[in-house]
């Protein structure tokens, strides 16, 4: 629509898109659930934001920059880990008493935050990996780990169904 700047239509066409498709459409994250998101750019804010909106209880932003994790509480992080001073899967654990989530996201393209977020998940969790991660790269996990039911998955742009979802997400940003 004309009233929709292009400069606000071209973020949400393609990083918006990515990060909120990953939490719907890829993940499919149930309400009341918890969330963690490894990596806090802008696919990784709008995976956060999705999570919202699609109404996790807990949202746990994961940076090691302090300023991206403040941006992280705007877009709806309930709670912070600066991976900068602390290993992040296991202050996830601590956070879910010793549990895990049931759905993390890499939202930054590395073997090692890739491997972090099967690591921080609860028996039954899925990671979704958005990140690009290099071609070539290796992820290594645990044989023993699979037989908890856990998953590990890949997305493009967020597996989005544009026609559907370039106006949904135009109207939410409206609202």
């Amino acid at each position: 629509p004309k009233e929709i700047p292009f400069d606000r239509a071209c973020l949400i066409g393609c990083g918006v898109m990515t990060g909120v498709g990953a939490v719907f459409h890829a993940a499919k994250v149930e309400p009341g659930s918890t969330v963690a998101v490894i990596g806090c750019g802008g696919i990784g804010l709008s995976a956060v934001n999705g999570a919202a909106i699609a109404g996790a209880e807990r949202i746990i932003a994961i940076d090691t920059n302090a300023s991206k994790l403040e941006k992280a509480r705007e877009m709806g992080a309930t709670h912070t880990i600066n991976a900068s001073n602390v290993d992040p899967v296991a202050a996830v654990k601590d956070m879910t008493d010793g549990k895990g989530v049931p759905y993390s996201f890499e939202a930054i393209g590395l073997k090692t935050t890739a491997e972090q977020s099967f690591a921080m998940l609860r028996p039954g969790g899925v990671a979704t990996i958005i990140g690009m991660i290099p071609f070539g790269t290796k992820i290594e996990l645990h044989g023993a780990d699979f037989l908890r039911d856990r998953k590990i998955q890949g997305t493009s742009m967020g597996g989005n169904r544009f026609r559907v979802d370039m106006p949904r997400l135009l109207e939410l940003w409206r609202q």
